[in-house]
């Protein structure tokens, strides 16, 4: 359409584009400070101009062609990946920092300090072996020991099952995020089909495929409506067509698997994500626990051995028959507790001697002999000399004090190389973050030049109604036509 008409269509129109825009504008603005949201831009194009013979072409105005969401996707996507090793590593420093609390090294009150107080009551027992406040010593700082190893046992199972209950925790959100996403793709998908982009339920989907990355590492994939597809392993669990489950092997371990629609579980491996995090930690807390038990029994082992003549006499510790749960089951014999006089001293453990300590000095000399803490005990009783009343050093072994150091050490060094990593990996996603922020960020001093620009072009087409609407005027009322 030429003439005044076609002017006042195509200027209408432009009222329109213009007060979209300023509302595009507008909710940039509002969405400024909200986590997730990309900004929106208006893409603004010629409409179809109109064909005037002899003349050619007259423009007809403008339209919007379409309100684009502002993403790098592979942005997102490498966010995602890596904010996932990020929760990783942090929640596997979280919990080796819980279980480095526990050993408490070096302290005044931790295992190695009762070790040590238990063998300097032995030394002290074979310089005096006919007093009862010596004996007494060796009793009690023996019991001491067996206190601490109790209560770290203890902390270190309580540790370990409450990871367990973290990882069914994360499970149980990891499902009731899956189920949003699946509603929102629903939602997507609508509004997709209509040719229309769901701009904000696309930043609602990529806020939540984010927080399910974190949880658990996932891969993703889209179809040609926007629909995300979640799969672990391999194994899908959300798609256009159906929705299964996250879940726990529910043995203890924080294993995964996934729970098909068909009633089927399917084992699953991640390898990111704060489960994986905490099911790292789990294996250094078995470490640890198995480490702890391995110490409790060749300890008793070994102090039984030189204390009892192999099996001669009483032990000094009652213990269990395996090392599986002996830093639990480890305690002073009781009848020891009962009359420390029991204890024995010299060599000759039927008939006293008077004034003999070396069997107390062949126990504290256990200090520094290196044991064999692979077998249960057998080899460092096999290397036991009834004559010396001691145990060879077995080759390549370690003493008690040496592998009580080791486990303190290991775990220390875990937990530095998972602080080193969170600390490398954060740098890494706040590099991310910023990139995203620079794409997909609103600039208030941006949306504001937009808004004056687009204001500007809404007075000016509120204008030009003004120009035509007085042209009409005179064309209609002062012309006579």
């Amino acid at each position: 359409m030429s003439g005044l008409f076609g002017t006042l269509n195509s200027v209408s129109n432009s009222l329109g584009v213009q007060q979209s825009a300023l509302q595009t504008t507008g909710h940039n603005i509002a969405n400024a400070n909200t986590t997730g949201y990309s900004r929106q831009r208006v893409s603004l194009v010629a409409e179809n101009p109109y064909r005037l013979a002899g003349i050619g072409q007259l423009g007809t105005g403008v339209r919007i062609s379409s309100i684009d969401r502002i993403v790098d996707p592979y942005v997102n996507k490498q966010l995602q990946s890596e904010n996932s090793s990020l929760e990783m590593y942090k929640q596997k420093a979280d919990v080796i920092g819980q279980l480095e609390s526990i050993f408490n090294e070096p302290s005044d009150t931790g295992l190695n300090n009762s070790i040590n107080e238990f063998y300097s009551s032995w030394t002290y027992l074979s310089s005096n072996p006919e007093t009862l406040t010596s004996k007494t010593m060796v009793a009690q700082t023996g019991k001491t020991f067996t206190d601490t190893i109790h209560h770290m046992s203890n902390q270190m199972d309580s540790m370990r099952e409450g990871t367990v209950k973290d990882v069914e925790k994360n499970v149980l959100d990891f499902n009731t995020k899956l189920e949003q996403l699946n509603a929102i793709n629903k939602q997507i998908f609508k509004v997709s089909v209509k040719g229309q982009a769901p701009n904000d339920l696309l930043d609602q989907q990529d806020k939540l495929v984010g927080e399910l990355a974190d949880i658990a590492g996932i891969e993703t994939s889209y179809d040609q409506y926007n629909r995300v597809s979640i799969s672990i392993d391999g194994n899908d669990l959300l798609n256009e067509s159906s929705l299964n489950t996250l879940g726990t092997t529910g043995d203890g371990t924080g294993n995964l698997v996934v729970n098909g629609s068909d009633g089927k579980q399917t084992a699953v491996e991640i390898t990111s994500g704060n489960i994986k995090g905490s099911q790292e930690a789990l294996t250094v807390i078995d470490e640890r626990i198995e480490e702890l038990d391995n110490l409790a029994f060749t300890f008793a082992t070994a102090v039984n051995t030189i204390h009892s003549d192999n099996g001669k006499g009483e032990p000094f510790f009652s213990i269990g028959s395996d090392a599986k749960g002996a830093a639990k089951a480890i305690n002073v014999d009781a009848a020891i507790l009962d009359d420390a006089t029991t204890i024995n001293a010299g060599k000759d453990i039927e008939n006293v001697v008077s004034g003999d300590g070396t069997r107390a000095q062949a126990i504290a000399s256990l200090k520094d002999t290196l044991l064999n803490f692979t077998d249960g005990g057998k080899t460092n009783t096999s290397n036991y000399d009834s004559e010396t009343m001691k145990i060879k050093n077995h080759q390549g072994g370690t003493s008690i004090s040496g592998a009580y150091n080791d486990m303190v050490t290991k775990t220390g060094i875990t937990k530095q190389q998972a602080d080193n990593m969170e600390a490398s990996q954060d740098s890494l996603v706040s590099l991310l973050n910023a990139r995203k922020e620079s794409i997909s960020g609103v600039s208030i001093n941006e949306e504001v030049a937009d808004t004056m620009k687009y204001q500007s072009a809404f007075q000016a087409n509120s204008r030009m109604i003004t120009v035509i609407s007085d042209m009409l005027d005179t064309l209609i009322n002062r012309t006579g036509v």
